[in-house]
């Protein structure tokens, strides 16, 4: 019995040693974990709620903190034009990544024509062939949180041959305050309807006779700056464009053009209005002062009007009315009469037209389309230096297949009148001209506004 309880004692006084030293080990290994890694308590957690509620009152005003520098941010584009453009916040927009997501786009427009009376010729006469007529591509982006960048280069043929030329390298601050935004560069200038919208952008496929006569093959274009600002009236939309160029050049040129006395100036006051259900207005008064030769005293002057009425049915009905008036006047310089020495002053040049033109959407793939055109010379004499009659009129008829809104197909027929009695023969003219059209866009391409 001896032996067995000293066994006992022996069995215990091994086994409690290695509990004591196992215990201790995991006591000190959580206590060096904790040093680590320690965990807040209750007392020291700052968010949690205590007595005296100053953990909810913390969490209130870093809410308040981050509402107030919201509506700071939102006020420095206030009264810009560019409420809704995602470079208003830099601070939280990759602006390297933004510069390389740039819009690029191409465009290629493909015109057969047509003239049936072109082996007559009376030197206003389309080629009979069909052809590349323009092929563009251009790179439009944000540059930062203040400045747009846009360019736009063409090739185009002409009598067998093509040109490449540079139809818009501007910048543009859209973000000034006050609703004014400003633009500095080449551009397509802003006055009347069409001058603003490429070749192949335009509902139809040839320009009206007073556009080629006043502005010439596709639009008027010079570097200078343009300078904007919406009116602020609540009951219509006014917007007012003002523009200053260098005056070298004026419509389609493939040279830089001569220095003149005085820049071109030019001013385009817009309004748009909408009348509901779907149906909205634009219409708007443009001048321009342009001196065509080196002469100063050589003065030429263009005004016009421009109005436009639409109505769309969603993408399935759609109904469009346009129309321009252009009137130009140009001053010569004073006459010398080398007898008598003295001056005597020229006679100005005044033309005036307009078109008409109607297109009706009636299937979400086809269209109908009308213009009248008109056209004449109130300076023009005969041969007894008396006022001559002249005029020139076209009806237009067209038909267009809408694949897309990337691409379409356009046929048309144009029955035009001329007439000129100033001429002594080949007084009364009438011709036909077709045409055939295909448009095909690549690309991110710019929105054209309203």
């Amino acid at each position: 019995m001896f032996s067995k309880s000293k066994s006992w004692v022996r069995l215990v006084g091994v086994t409690l040693p290695v509990f004591f030293a196992f215990w201790l080990y995991a006591d000190t290994n959580d206590w060096e974990k904790e040093l680590e890694d320690p965990k807040p308590t209750k007392q020291t957690n700052p968010t949690k709620t205590n007595s005296s509620g100053n953990g909810s009152e913390d969490w209130e005003a870093e809410l308040d903190k981050d509402l107030k520098d919201q509506e700071t941010r939102s006020k420095v584009t206030e009264g810009s034009r560019g409420v809704t453009s995602n470079v208003q916040q830099p601070n939280q927009i990759n602006r390297s990544a933004q510069n390389l997501m740039m819009d690029v786009s191409a465009a290629i427009d493909i015109v057969g024509a047509w003239d049936r009376n072109k082996p007559r010729g009376t030197g206003e006469r389309i080629d009979n062939k069909l052809d590349v007529r323009s092929a563009e591509f251009g790179f439009t982006a944000a540059v930062d949180q203040w400045m747009r960048a846009n360019f736009l280069g063409a090739a185009h043929g002409e009598d067998g041959k093509y040109y490449f030329e540079v139809h818009e390298a501007n910048v543009l601050f859209p973000f000034l305050p006050l609703n004014t935004s400003l633009k500095v560069g080449q551009m397509f200038i802003d006055i009347g309807r069409l001058n603003r919208i490429h070749l192949h952008d335009r509902p139809f496929t040839m320009n009206p006779i007073v556009h080629e006569k006043f502005i010439g093959f596709e639009s008027a274009m010079d570097t200078g700056a343009e300078f904007s600002i919406l009116l602020p009236w609540k009951w219509i939309t006014q917007e007012l464009v003002l523009g200053a160029t260098n005056g070298k050049k004026w419509g389609h040129s493939h040279s830089e053009g001569q220095q003149k006395n005085n820049p071109m100036g030019y001013a385009h006051l817009k309004h748009f209005y909408y009348f509901g259900n779907n149906w909205g207005t634009q219409f708007g008064f443009s001048g321009v002062r342009f001196e065509p030769t080196t002469d100063r005293r050589n003065q030429r002057y263009l005004y016009g009007m421009d109005a436009v009425l639409r109505w769309n049915r969603s993408n399935l009905r759609e109904l469009m009315i346009m129309s321009e008036g252009w009137y130009q006047q140009e001053i010569f310089p004073e006459q010398l009469d080398p007898s008598t020495f003295r001056t005597s002053k020229a006679p100005s040049r005044d033309q005036w037209g307009y078109y008409f033109f109607a297109d009706y959407k009636f299937h979400q793939l086809w269209s109908l389309g009308y213009r009248y055109d008109y056209f004449t010379d109130k300076s023009l004499v005969d041969k007894n230096g008396k006022l001559a009659e002249n005029a020139i009129e076209a009806h237009s008829a067209q038909i267009t297949f809408h694949s897309s809104e990337f691409g379409r197909i356009r046929g048309s027929v144009e029955r035009r009148y001329i007439q000129d009695y100033s001429k002594t023969e080949f007084q009364e003219q009438r011709e036909w001209r077709f045409y055939v059209q295909a448009v095909a866009i690549l690309g991110s391409h710019p929105a054209h506004s309203y």
